[in-house]
């Protein structure tokens, strides 16, 4: 019995922080810094960046729940398949 008290209670509270930021979608508000000032004497190997950042426009999807703090895939179709004959 306390098991089963102990386990609904965890399912109650899924659904209430479930829905916290969970900063998954800061990288969008994200800024460029200011490049790092080096001493003139200091050698230093060319920056690549690893990945670009985006810019973002009028055509950027929002990629937010109703909440506001992370994108949820829908929920699959039903698929119904008829008997074959």
């Amino acid at each position: 019995m306390g098991s089963t008290l102990v386990l609904s209670g965890c399912q109650a509270t899924k659904s209430l922080l479930g829905k916290r930021d969970n900063g998954s979608l800061d990288y969008q508000q994200s800024k460029k810094l200011a490049p790092i000032e080096l001493p003139a004497a200091q050698e230093t190997a060319p920056f690549v960046p690893l990945y670009p950042t985006p810019n973002v426009g009028a055509n950027t999807l929002k990629l937010q729940n109703e909440s506001g703090n992370q994108y949820q895939l829908p929920k699959p179709q039903r698929a119904v398949s008829s008997p074959s004959n």
